[in-house]
């Protein structure tokens, strides 16, 4: 059993070296973040997270918009596409995102603009809406230079460029936050300095030459609108509360609510880490049409998260106490209901990434259309009787909504799998 077991660390070892850099890269960020999130807190007002969390709640709407799934593509067609061609793809899909990122995100502006005044949102327009839409821009290249180094294997090149991300982005905050005060407009500062500066290094990186291939741009479109239209949906499942709290106009718990969705986001790497960890089982799982893998793999998953997510709600109190230097302790009662969230944000996760491994994409997307319906009709009821309490258990609804529409949908398709299995 030891040879056995000898023999499968050996001839996986490049394997688990790569899976660690990974990790590694998402862990470290994340404690990076988690250790200055003190200092942070000390220096932004319940005012600044309000402006910061506002804006930031439409990356989820805006980066589909802006990317319009480009890198998606990019990921599904990599093993399709001849070698000697992946070059010229990745150089069409960067100029494009380039010169579709600048038409867009002044469409985006404007549009974004009138919504504003229309609807009263009294948190400023500038210079905030402009930061946030360019550091989303910005971001576009680091992620698809993230993507190629994952699918060429080139963990270490993985590895610092997203430890870089993290670093720059917390010495730029050092500098324009707590040494200057500038706040939030310091902190969003840094983190657009940040986004810019390692997407030109990714572009420099990842690009021979600006040109376009207008085949390979047919083929991404073809492929990315519905996959665009998934991910824009997902804003109205969780980011939508943002806006409907806003009208509330009432500053101090805005902060804290932002503060709370803050610190449970660390909870979330650890979702992310596993699902991606579990991901080619499942998906053998499924190819294989076992049915018992495919629930003891989640089953798996929710009992390694579940622990850990009710040792931090009975500890909420003092950790963000100490994670917010004092000053946003009362975030805790927002936090220990928004940390169920990252249960349910795993279970619509593992459900649309079953019903998607079986081939059955479009009915993922009409899925996500009823149950935004829901969250949004749920929101705007929760926000309007219990405000930001309310919205802390839309958060955690909205994903649960998709879950078991997923599950009704699986078990429809259940004797139409059977057939495509045995044809």
């Amino acid at each position: 059993m030891m040879k056995n077991l000898s023999a499968l660390i050996k001839n996986n070892i490049s394997r688990i070296k790569s899976l660690s850099f990974y990790l590694s890269a998402a862990l470290i960020s994340g404690l990076i973040g988690i250790f200055f999130n003190p200092f942070l807190a000390k220096n932004l007002s319940h005012a600044d997270y309000s402006i910061i969390g506002y804006y930031t709640s439409f990356a989820a709407l805006f980066t589909p918009l802006l990317n319009f799934s480009l890198i998606s593509y990019y990921v599904r067609s990599y093993f399709k596409i001849k070698e000697d061609k992946r070059q010229l793809t990745l150089d069409t899909i960067i100029t494009t995102l380039l010169l579709w990122g600048l038409i867009s995100s002044l469409s985006i502006l404007v549009l974004f603009y009138i919504y504003c005044h229309l609807t009263g949102v009294k948190i400023p327009f500038m210079p905030f809406a402009v930061m946030s839409v360019a550091q989303l821009l910005f971001n576009n290249f680091l992620l698809l230079y993230q993507v190629n180094c994952r699918m060429q294997r080139r963990a270490k090149a993985y590895f610092k460029i997203t430890l870089s991300s993290s670093i720059i982005a917390v010495l730029l905050s050092i500098l324009l936050v707590i040494i200057f005060k500038f706040g939030a407009f310091g902190r969003m500062s840094a983190t657009l300095l940040a986004a810019a500066i390692i997407g030109f290094v990714s572009i420099k990186n990842t690009i021979y030459k600006f040109r376009i291939d207008f085949s390979i741009i047919k083929e991404a479109v073809l492929f990315a609108w519905p996959v665009s239209v998934a991910y824009i949906i997902q804003f109205f499942l969780i980011g939508i509360d943002i806006s409907f709290l806003e009208k509330i106009n009432d500053t101090t718990n805005m902060g804290l609510y932002v503060v709370a969705i803050s610190i449970t986001g660390y909870l979330s790497i650890l979702y992310t880490a596993l699902s991606q960890t579990f991901e080619p089982d499942l998906y053998k799982a499924v190819a294989d049409y076992d049915y018992k893998k495919i629930i003891k793999i989640v089953c798996l998953i929710i009992l390694i998260l579940l622990p850990i997510i009710v040792l931090f709600i009975t500890l909420s109190k003092p950790i963000i106490s100490v994670l917010t230097y004092n000053r946003y302790t009362e975030a805790y009662h927002f936090a220990q209901v928004l940390a169920l969230g990252v249960l349910t944000t795993y279970l619509m996760v593992a459900i649309e990434g079953v019903i998607n491994a079986f081939g059955y994409t479009k009915i993922t997307l009409i899925n996500k259309i009823v149950g935004s319906v829901l969250a949004v009709l749920f929101y705007h009821y929760l926000v309007s009787n219990f405000q930001f309490i309310g919205a802390s258990w839309g958060r955690v609804l909205a994903p649960f909504f998709v879950f078991v529409i997923g599950i009704f949908s699986l078990s429809i398709l259940k004797s139409r799998i059977k057939i495509e299995r045995y044809a």
